[in-house]
């Protein structure tokens, strides 16, 4: 029995027992039914509540309140996000928002249906978007990994009058992998099939928009994003081994020329280990 209850009622001194009781509770406008473990006298029927088990009932009626309108519950989203790997941090980093919300949500409050709504796409079992990754294309994002592969390889990768060649495969890695292991890209680049390998697709017409890109106001890069750079830079150190790679990839490699390669095959990735696998 908890240290806070006392086994004896204070109201008729009857027998306090620990017992599981179904309530009924409006929560923002809804009416929910769900299951409260309290303390409760035999005698006069009198309920008491440690502060363990009234944060458990907040808790379940919040749970209840998400089943009954469709959003995930407490432990639904601590289980999901364990199986993906992911720490509350990289979840939260994943998100762009803090590691509080996670622990909050992971505890009982009630998550937004927008927020909702991506915590289902990066944490469900459904596949990114085809094309963009579940983010939306973004030039200065571009530039802002390339420049971070940069710092990591110790030389630039954009070059005047440069086809990408190279730059395009390290960014192709890093977008996939962030889709597989993240639930989205990190630009919401479209890559194309070409004989060269995976291609940044137009990638003509964007070069100088790359190199010229305002960084001002872009989102920074979250601390697993940059971590999932890192490894692709210590994995590829030179051009010439993450050209030959990608070459390697089955990704590329069943695609026709010129086709978009999909980011639903993103699981398929087989010369980059996954975050959740590193010592």
């Amino acid at each position: 029995m908890s240290q806070s209850i006392k086994e004896t009622c204070p109201s008729c001194q009857g027998r306090v027992t620990l017992v599981d009781l179904e309530k009924q509770a409006q929560v923002k406008g809804v009416d929910v039914t769900y299951t409260a473990r309290i303390h409760q006298c035999g005698e006069c029927g009198l309920e008491l509540a440690s502060i363990d088990e009234a944060a458990t009932m907040q808790e379940r009626l919040a749970d209840a309140y998400r089943q009954a309108v469709g959003l995930l519950g407490s432990e639904e989203i601590c289980r999901l996000r364990q199986e993906k790997g992911l720490s509350q941090q990289a979840l939260a980093d994943a998100l762009d928002i803090g590691i509080a919300s996670i622990k909050r949500w992971e505890s009982g409050v009630i998550q937004s249906k927008s927020m909702d709504a991506l915590l289902r796409t990066l944490l469900q079992k459904n596949p990114c978007n085809e094309h963009t990754g579940n983010r939306e294309f973004s030039i200065p994002r571009i530039r802002l990994v390339l420049d971070a592969f940069a710092a990591q390889l110790g030389r630039p990768l954009l070059k005047k009058d440069d086809r990408m060649l190279y730059a395009a495969k390290y960014l192709w890695y890093a977008d996939m992998s962030a889709c597989r292991d993240l639930g989205r890209s990190m630009t919401g680049s479209t890559y194309a099939a070409l004989p060269m390998g995976p291609q940044l697709n137009n990638y003509r017409d964007l070069v100088d928009e790359i190199s010229n890109a305002d960084l001002t106001d872009v989102p920074p890069l979250s601390q697993t994003e940059t971590a999932i750079i890192a490894l692709v830079a210590r994995t590829f150190p030179t051009n010439k081994q993450v050209f030959d790679a990608s070459h390697r990839e089955a990704l590329w490699q069943g695609c026709p020329t010129g086709a978009i390669i999909p980011y639903t095959r993103a699981a398929e990735l087989i010369e980059i280990p996954h975050l959740k696998d590193l010592p």
